[in-house]
């Protein structure tokens, strides 16, 4: 799945401040059409994410001690996912947790809405009203990121989980967790802005 300019500067939006306008990220997004500016910008992302993510102190003093700075990203996924409210066991890699953190989020937010609402995003992601509806039916108002998964494949998931998170987030969450969610789904993770490949969501 192949992130549009309009994402990129959807995630510059959150970070930016009054104190920081983000103008090296800014300038790499205007030259976003180069590959070494996306992955400029990528990396200009996680350090701003890393820093929003810890205090000034710390980060400041694991710079100087010759340590990467910014906030352990183990830490800010299980930070992140008990805000969230999604249980996360904190087994596998970083990316282990991303992904089941990111399915779990964006199932257990699709689940709150009616049903009329669920069916509208599954036919706006290109599932056929037909299908749709006997998925609703059939689910009963439980649903599961393997049930989503067989039935409709992972462009459906991908689907959901990018709309949720860039549709809702901003107002379910506040500013420094939703911050927090989006840099590691998109400049930390290289697989989820560019290809995410069926493996990691099996």
């Amino acid at each position: 799945m192949e992130l549009s300019r309009e994402d990129y500067t959807y995630m510059v939006r959150i970070i930016e401040g009054p104190f920081d306008r983000c103008a090296d990220l800014k300038r790499h997004l205007e030259e976003l059409d180069s590959s070494n500016q996306r992955t400029a910008l990528c990396e200009g992302l996680e350090r701003k994410i890393r820093y929003l993510g810890s205090s000034d102190i710390a980060y400041n003093f694991r710079r100087v001690i010759g340590k990467e700075p910014g906030a352990n990203f183990r830490y800010i996924i299980r930070d992140t996912a008990r805000f969230l409210k999604v249980p996360l066991a904190d087994q596998g890699t970083e990316r282990d947790l991303l992904v089941r953190m990111a399915q779990d989020y964006a199932v257990d937010t699709f689940s709150k809405f009616t049903q009329a609402e669920q069916q509208e995003i599954l036919e706006s992601l290109g599932v056929g009203r037909a299908r749709a509806i006997a998925f609703l039916k059939k689910a009963g108002g439980v649903f599961a990121p393997p049930a989503f998964l067989q039935a409709f494949g992972t462009l459906v998931v991908e689907g959901l989980i990018k709309t949720v998170l860039f549709g809702l987030t901003a107002r379910l969450i506040g500013l420094k967790l939703a911050t927090s969610l989006f840099a590691f789904l998109f400049a930390r993770v290289p697989w989820w802005a560019h290809a995410i490949i069926p493996a990691a969501w099996t």
